[in-house]
């Protein structure tokens, strides 16, 4: 049983044997294979990495290629644009020079033609003239030679002397009145050349009209060109502006030791050209504001005289309004009065009637009478509330006498205000012109934040124990208390030692050390230091901090400070006047800051 035993537990050990060896070796091909694959997932991570690599690379020099052709194009498009305003700008010199010229042609051609014109119309008249005289003359010769026949046959004729006299006579007026004729004819030709010479003169003053109309039309083209020129040159000028600017940029003549300093340089120099350029023209528009603040100020002062020179609107609507009250009230008196006269009447008719009817009873006579009664004390009470009324209106007509017054008296100085107003703002003006005209230009002075100093003395003789701990730990001593104590010791102690000016009320609390670069003749264990700070700064928090409470305000924690200081002061004073040494002090001039020449010696 057994050996049977042990063979099963052999086979079933053989089993788990060979079982394991499986397990062993599939999990060393797992184990192989897991390897191979994540070898080969590094070799597919390296390849995307370098793929990655090559695309980001690749994408930033398309990137960089695109921006370059888009500049490239911008740089194309700008060109073409350039070429295009130039080529336009040429081609409107060349049609403006084309109309200049076609229009001074149209002129030369019109003004010969205007003289062909006018010599024309004196060949005419000339010819005209000419054709009149010659017709003149023929008949004059027609009349001579009939003249001549007559006489010749007359002569032949027995006369007597007085016909021949008078004959003679008779030619000789002929011959005066033929004279006469030619000079009228000569001055009507004149007459005649001199209408002709002056519509000549009215055609050509037509004409320059004309000519000076398109000169000044020529004159207006040139004063736009001129403008446009001058934009174009100040355009051209910024342009070599930063063309200067460009070729003194030292980034452009290579590197340099001091880059920094150059960028820096070229950025000063960049701020500075752009506020010079602002300046100017901030100069020329504070200038041109002046100018029209003078302006505005000479129109407010003659707006304000004309305004005070006239009535004002209001009062002449309330004098208006006043005046149809009046009106009113007395239309209103009068139809009382017509009331009245009516009711008078009336009473006078009624009283006629009662004598004529004084036969009634004597029941209606005590009726009569308690009426008549009656009627007595309203009649007395309307004289006592017309009386009443009558003062009233007295009192109301005074005190509406007494507004108007009143009124015209405010209306008449609020009249010279105005002028004086007026004035006033005149004379500014006069005196802001003034001080442009005579006064500089006043300098800006750029404050610049004074320094403060003081005299401090501070007792340089530090324990053996301070030093080491400052060595050890590396301590760094606050100035405070040492200031405390030298705000008061000049006042009790008899050194040289002087306070040259007050102490700030919000100093900060100070780092500062024990000297470590003092001279090498002066021992500072037997020796006492002045110390002389420079520089200020405000902060009332360190104070708080000192003296241990928080004050609600600076001038309540100065005031603790400066008790604080007093009774220090005090206390040190005595120790000071003790311990005085016999050698002069030095005075240091140490600043503010903490340095590394501020620290121990013993550090």
């Amino acid at each position: 049983m057994e050996t049977d035993i042990i063979a099963d537990l052999r086979c079933k050990l053989k089993e788990v044997e060979e079982e394991r060896l499986k397990a062993a070796q599939y999990g060393l091909q797992l184990v192989e294979s897991q390897n191979e694959l994540q070898n080969q997932l590094d070799k597919c991570r390296n390849e995307m990495m370098t793929m990655t690599e090559d695309y980001e690379q690749e994408k930033y020099t398309l990137q960089r290629e695109v921006e370059l052709k888009s500049r490239m194009l911008e740089s194309l498009s700008s060109e073409c644009e350039a070429i295009k305003q130039q080529q336009k700008t040429h081609l409107e010199q060349l049609k403006e020079q084309l109309s200049r010229s076609h229009g001074q042609e149209v002129n030369e051609l019109k003004n010969k033609l205007e003289k062909l014109k006018a010599e024309l119309d004196e060949a005419r008249l000339s010819e005209k003239q000419l054709k009149h005289k010659v017709d003149h003359q023929k008949e004059l010769l027609s009349c001579k030679s009939e003249e001549m026949r007559i006489m010749s046959e007359r002569v032949h004729e027995s006369m007597s002397s007085e016909m021949l006299a008078l004959q003679i006579e008779l030619t000789e007026m002929e011959s005066v009145k033929t004279t006469l004729k030619e000079e009228v004819n000569e001055l009507q030709y004149r007459q005649e050349q001199l209408e002709l010479l002056s519509t000549n003169l009215m055609r050509q003053v037509d004409r320059l009209k004309e000519e000076k109309e398109e000169r000044e039309k020529e004159a207006v083209s040139y004063y736009n060109a001129l403008e446009k020129a001058r934009v174009a040159n100040q355009d051209l000028q910024v342009q070599l502006d930063q063309a200067l600017q460009q070729a003194l940029d030292p980034n452009s003549k290579g590197n340099s030791l001091f880059a920094e300093v150059e960028d820096r340089r070229a950025a000063m120099e960049r701020q500075f050209i752009s506020m010079k350029v602002k300046y100017q023209s901030l100069k020329k528009q504070n200038a041109f504001n002046r100018e029209q603040m003078q302006r505005m100020k000479l129109q407010i002062a003659t707006l304000l005289q004309m305004k005070g020179s006239q009535t004002e609107y209001e009062q002449q609507e309330r004098l208006l309004a006043m005046l149809e009250q009046k009106n009113g009230e007395i239309k209103h008196l009068l139809g009382e009065i017509r009331n009245l006269e009516k009711f008078k009447s009336l009473y006078e008719s009624t009283e006629s009637k009662l004598p004529a009817s004084s036969g009634a009873p004597a029941d209606n006579t005590y009726y009569m009478d308690l009426l008549q009664i009656q009627l007595d004390n309203l009649n007395k009470e309307n004289e006592s509330t017309k009386g009443e009324l009558s003062i009233q209106r007295m009192k109301a007509l005074f005190e509406s006498q007494r507004a108007l017054a009143i009124e015209r008296k405010l209306f008449a100085n609020e009249r010279c205000l105005q002028l004086s107003q007026s004035e006033n703002m005149k004379l500014r003006a006069k005196l802001d012109e003034l001080k442009l005209k005579y006064e500089p230009e006043e300098k800006i002075e750029v404050p610049v934040p004074k320094k403060r100093r003081e005299v401090l003395p501070v007792d340089v003789t530090t324990p053996n124990n301070v030093c080491a701990k400052s060595a050890v730990g590396e301590e760094v001593y606050r100035l405070p208390p040492q200031k405390d104590e030298a705000q008061c010791c000049p006042s009790n102690s008899e050194d040289n030692l002087q306070l040259e000016k007050t102490v700030s009320i919000n100093t900060p609390g100070i780092n500062l050390s024990p000297h470590k670069s003092l001279p090498m003749d002066i021992q500072p264990k037997k020796e006492k230091k002045c110390v002389k700070l420079t520089g200020f700064s405000t902060d009332s928090e360190a104070l708080s901090e000192r003296s241990g409470n928080t004050p609600n305000s600076p001038r309540l924690a100065a005031e603790s400070r400066l008790q604080t200081e007093v009774k220090e002061g005090k206390e040190t004073a005595s120790k000071l006047e003790k311990e005085t040494c016999k050698k002069s002090h030095p005075i240091l001039y140490v600043s503010s800051k903490s340095t590394p020449e501020t620290k121990c010696p013993q550090q």
